[in-house]
């Protein structure tokens, strides 16, 4: 990634800040499973990164049952929303959102979560209310969701930046190609280099940079900052 200090950095909430990724895969895998389908890993990652509905319509195809898109939405409901509140922050998160507060970085929070889900979430985890502008799944100036370059743009609109200056941090494919079709450098938060090696395929390997910590971060921001 050509490096320079960003006019904003725009965050994924799940997977990023908090680790609830293996919990949402495991009820959506619980929630097949009450159909006699088993999901693979595979199609567990597909759903990675996308909004709940978008989900459900994947799941919906791959059972190919006598149901309702509306029942699975309330099977996985009930299974995940028990579950959601003891999702904890990854390393460095908060410290990294109060840093961009304090050196009056424009952040933002760019998640496929609905309003009910970031509220079960943000009970747990009051810190993530440190965001003053945030940009959900069921918000009503975005058609279509994370793989689509929508919520992104929304968000950059919203802080009025340009993109080639802004720096989005993602962990899944979907939501990866979200950010970089907005046209904002991406940083890569996650170990699976086929994914990495997939973007860098598609993409400009100058646009995107792996991270392994978000720490890792503010010492990219201190240093273009000149701290």
């Amino acid at each position: 990634m050509k490096m320079e200090l960003p006019e904003a950095i725009l965050f994924d909430l799940d997977g990023v800040l908090l680790d609830t990724e293996p919990l949402l895969a495991n009820a959506w895998y619980e929630t097949a499973k009450e159909y006699n389908y088993y999901l693979s890993n595979d199609k567990l990652l597909e759903l990675k990164g996308r909004r709940r509905i978008d989900c459900a319509k994947k799941v919906f195809k791959w059972i190919n049952e006598e149901i309702t898109i509306e029942e699975l939405l309330i099977t996985q409901k009930l299974k995940v929303d028990k579950v959601l509140t003891k999702a904890k922050p990854f390393k460095g998160a908060i410290e990294l959102i109060k840093f961009c507060i304090n050196t009056k970085l424009p952040i933002a929070l760019v998640t496929s979560s609905s309003s009910e889900s970031f509220k079960i979430k943000s009970s747990a985890n009051p810190w993530l209310n440190l965001f003053n502008t945030k940009v959900l799944g069921d918000d009503k100036f975005i058609s279509d969701g994370k793989p689509s370059p929508d919520p992104y743009l929304r968000a950059l609109k919203i802080l009025d930046v340009d993109p080639r200056k802004s720096w989005v941090i993602e962990d899944s494919y979907a939501g990866s190609i979200s950010g970089l079709k907005a046209e904002c450098n991406l940083m890569f938060f996650s170990k699976d280099i086929e994914i990495l090696n997939k973007l860098i395929n598609e993409f400009n390997q100058e646009k995107i940079q792996k991270i392994n910590d978000l720490s890792e971060i503010i010492y990219y921001l201190k240093l273009y900052k000149g701290f």
